[in-house]
């Protein structure tokens, strides 16, 4: 498979660093594909699914234009190399955790496709785009989850949910200030820093959180790294 030709002009560090940040990108589609298409079996009416089934048709596009990718850009493999991440991603019990996991998922998603607006990668650009062009029927589920927790009966299983699903997006959004990172910054791979991402992706999280109710989530022993300005913030306890 030929090497798109803006990547051709990459060392060898920029070429990895692109791989790496597409199995990122495959983890976060991996895990929307499977957690819908566990999730179907949640929605009791037709209108429900079929809206379901437009979204997931795109995951599995998106998907599979990553994998294109990653062959081109030398890569072999990639859900061999997405495995042992995939091992630690739960599938939801119930209608209201589908719906708060799909929305923190989405979120990560469409927040880190927005920092390679500009890539050097032209076909990385597109594929950024293409995520974030994505169909999204998801508002009505989302506001049943924060009425759900706004019930204080629920509260505790709210939270319970909450955590789980906002832990595995921070994860997928890599490592902040990580030398990676700056590499990626330097070569024009992405144009806004893993640090920036994870700020706005926990901003609009706390928007979501704050109409829901909930408490934040205390994040010392997740194995979640922070931008140091947010640990006081996300860390409370062991510090």
């Amino acid at each position: 498979m030929a090497v798109p030709s803006d990547v051709a002009r990459l060392d060898g560090e920029s070429k990895a660093l692109l791989l790496k940040i597409l199995e990122r990108y495959a983890y976060r589609q991996r895990m929307v594909v499977n957690v819908m298409g566990h999730g179907l079996k949640f929605l009791p009416n037709l209108d429900d699914k079929r809206g379901f089934l437009e979204e997931l048709d795109h995951a599995f596009h998106v998907l599979a234009e990553i994998e294109r990718l990653y062959g081109a850009f030398g890569g072999a493999e990639l859900m061999m190399a997405i495995r042992p991440r995939m091992e630690r991603i739960p599938y939801p019990e119930s209608r209201q955790e589908l719906a708060i996991g799909l929305a923190l998922v989405r979120r990560a998603a469409r927040i880190s496709a927005r920092s390679f607006d500009g890539c050097v990668s032209k076909e990385f650009e597109a594929l950024a785009k293409t995520v974030l062009n994505a169909p999204d029927n998801s508002e009505e589920e989302e506001n049943r989850f924060i009425e759900f927790a706004q019930d204080e009966s629920n509260r505790p299983q709210a939270q319970k949910y909450w955590d789980r699903w906002l832990v595995l997006g921070l994860l997928s959004l890599g490592r902040p200030g990580a030398a990676g990172d700056a590499k990626a910054m330097s070569t024009g791979v992405r144009t806004v820093s893993t640090d920036e991402v994870v700020r706005n992706f926990l901003e609009e999280c706390d928007r979501l959180r704050g109409a829901c109710g909930l408490e934040r989530t205390d994040l010392t022993v997740s194995g979640v790294q922070l931008p140091e300005d947010l640990r006081g913030r996300y860390h409370t306890h062991g510090l």
